[in-house]
């Protein structure tokens, strides 16, 4: 029994110290710029046939999603409260977007630069995209986006705005 009692505030602070590392906190991105992109959504090439089949037979689950680029979009986040500091940093997507009928038929991938991680992401959750120690006060990169959507549920104009988390590491 004592044995335990002198266990468990160990147990407790390592706990306690291991939450304060593990939360993860809005990184603000209001130096990137300002960008609205004009998105062409199509099916890729070798698709299409399976697309004309899937809408002659009224199965729009058997529709292949449509597929739109943006290459070179610049984020700079504002990491100067994290220099010197081991992080992680995470792209997320919020649960509900803007102008979709259904956020879950959402997938978004990208490629990045420099230490940045590829990766994707749907609607309510977040993908690791650098993991590292935070050497400037703006932490800049260029990423190239893929958006698919399924279903082809998507109004003219929806909006899309990726939130970028920060989590510090031990």
């Amino acid at each position: 029994m004592i044995r335990s009692i002198t266990i468990f505030p160990c147990l407790l602070m390592m706990l306690v110290t291991a939450t304060a590392f593990a939360q993860r906190v809005r990184v603000d991105d209001y130096l990137s710029p300002n960008q609205t992109y004009a998105l062409d959504l199509q099916w890729n090439a070798s698709e299409i046939k399976r697309a004309l089949n899937a809408m002659i037979a009224g199965e729009a689950s058997a529709m292949p999603p449509l597929v739109g680029r943006v290459d070179g979009v610049e984020v700079r986040l504002d990491t100067r409260a994290y220099l010197g500091k081991r992080a992680r940093i995470f792209l997320a997507l919020p649960i509900l977007i803007s102008g979709l009928d259904s956020p879950s038929d959402l997938e978004l991938r990208w490629d990045a630069s420099g230490e940045f991680l590829p990766g994707a992401v749907r609607p309510g959750q977040s993908t690791l995209i650098f993991e590292g120690v935070v050497d400037e006060p703006v932490t800049g990169f260029v990423m190239d986006f893929v958006l698919a959507l399924e279903n082809g549920g998507a109004a003219d104009g929806f909006s899309l705005e990726p939130v970028y988390e920060i989590e510090l590491l031990p």
